[in-house]
């Protein structure tokens, strides 16, 4: 794949972008699906509960690479950028994750399933409404700039290689974090993003090894 084919640093985070866009949605609407019928569906259980978790933890650990590496590099190339904004908002959404987490936890212990669903509908709901305007924020004033930044292909590898070991040692299990990450997206750029991983694991991990762990959350996924 050539360089021009597969963007620069900025369209691989809006790309990523639009799996936590996705995740976020597709969540949303079965929590109220659930919430309509008063009961999470038995045999969509455990597939919906390792959706949310693994969406709760993409999200975090996009944050956490965003505060660590991604703007501390950007800092000194696009100075004007609201990183402080930015990063408070990161703040936020981390307290509406740690409620996230304290639902999917009851959900998994079979304690009140309606409060828990509606703990997720509240928090989930407030998560995307900051959502859409910081991620409009990101892109418009950082990603979306990278491009016209006079940054080699040499670097633009290292730094992919710096940024992808960075969010996998952030974002586990990988057997369900993968799987999350290229089926919540469509399938021209789960073509793009799937260059980045060794062919092991997506011709034989994910195919193969890990699909017992992560099938059950094929309901939701674009397969």
């Amino acid at each position: 794949m050539t360089d021009e084919n597969q963007g620069n640093l900025g369209t691989d985070i809006i790309r990523f972008h639009r799996i936590i866009t996705r995740g976020l949605e597709i969540t949303i609407q079965n929590v109220n699906r659930f919430l309509e019928i008063g009961a999470l569906k038995e045999e969509k259980r455990e597939g919906f509960i390792k959706y949310v978790q693994s969406f709760s933890t993409v999200l975090d650990a996009h944050h956490i690479h965003e505060n660590e590496k991604i703007f501390p590099y950007f800092k000194d190339k696009l100075p004007d950028a609201p990183y402080d904004q930015l990063m408070a908002q990161h703040k936020g959404i981390n307290v509406l994750l740690t409620q996230i987490n304290g639902g999917i936890n009851n959900l998994k212990s079979n304690v009140d399933e309606l409060k828990s669903l509606d703990l997720l509908k509240t928090s989930l709901e407030k998560i995307d409404r900051i959502w859409q305007i910081h991620m409009k924020t990101e892109e418009e004033k950082i990603f979306e700039r990278v491009g016209s930044l006079n940054i080699s292909l040499e670097e633009t590898n290292r730094l992919r290689a710096e940024f992808s070991e960075f969010f996998g040692e952030h974002a586990k299990p990988a057997y369900l974090i993968v799987p999350f990450m290229l089926y919540n997206l469509s399938p021209k750029d789960r073509v793009v993003i799937a260059q980045g991983f060794p062919e092991i694991i997506t011709k034989q991990l994910v195919n193969a090894d890990w699909k017992d762990e992560w099938a059950p959350m094929q309901p939701f996924l674009i397969i």
